[in-house]
């Protein structure tokens, strides 16, 4: 059951919730792991691998067939996450252009998802039809921050719930955010850019 939950919060954060159960993903890691191991012995019986690969391939092809599922999984939710940390900033100072303009903020919202064309239009999105079905804007805004799990976004979730609470212009707060998660942008992007050489290594000494 733990397992589970996690793999639909899995789902939930890869925007896969709408496509797949948490069931399926179980069910496709048990079939890898059923393939792996009936794969294994084909090759054993067949004298394709001997002594002790053919052990270690009893072992590990089974893995290797469960974590494909996952893997896949996993791989869908860090592009998701990126995507969205990579909209955030432009979002943002979209949002705090039509404020500034005397649109209100669910309006605002509103000229995002017909602007915009990505993973966080399609949360906010989401959040916009919560608030116009009744439900309050901090527990609209709540949601979003449990859907996507990206640091940045509940970070401008928290700042922006305490300035509606303490009565704070929003414009203002959605510019100041806007300028720090360019800031953010720019240094995730260096630090991707840092780590490029060494991923770029092993392939190199590989092909040497």
């Amino acid at each position: 059951g733990n397992y589970r939950e996690r793999v639909h919060l899995k789902l939930l954060y890869a925007g896969l919730s709408g496509q797949f159960r948490a069931e399926e993903i179980i069910s496709l890691q048990v079939l890898g792991g059923v393939s792996g191991f009936i794969v294994a012995i084909l090759l054993s019986a067949g004298d394709i691998l001997s002594g002790g690969v053919a052990i270690c391939s009893l072992v590990l092809l089974p893995i290797v067939g469960a974590q494909l599922p996952k893997s896949w999984l996993d791989r869908h939710v860090e592009e998701r996450r990126d995507a969205i940390r990579r909209d955030l900033p432009d979002t943002l100072d979209l949002l705090a252009i039509s404020v500034e303009a005397g649109v209100g903020f669910e309006g605002a919202l509103n000229v995002v998802c017909d602007n915009f064309t990505s993973p966080l239009a399609d949360e906010f999105a989401r959040t916009l039809r919560e608030m116009e079905l009744g439900l309050p804007r901090r527990e609209a805004l709540h949601n979003l921050k449990k859907r996507t799990e990206v640091p940045e976004l509940s970070n401008f979730v928290l700042t922006l719930t305490q300035a509606d609470a303490l009565g704070m212009p929003v414009g203002r707060v959605l510019k100041t955010s806007a300028e720090e998660m360019r800031s953010k942008r720019q240094q995730w992007a260096r630090e991707k850019a840092a780590k490029l050489p060494v991923k770029i290594l092993f392939p190199l000494v590989l092909f040497i």
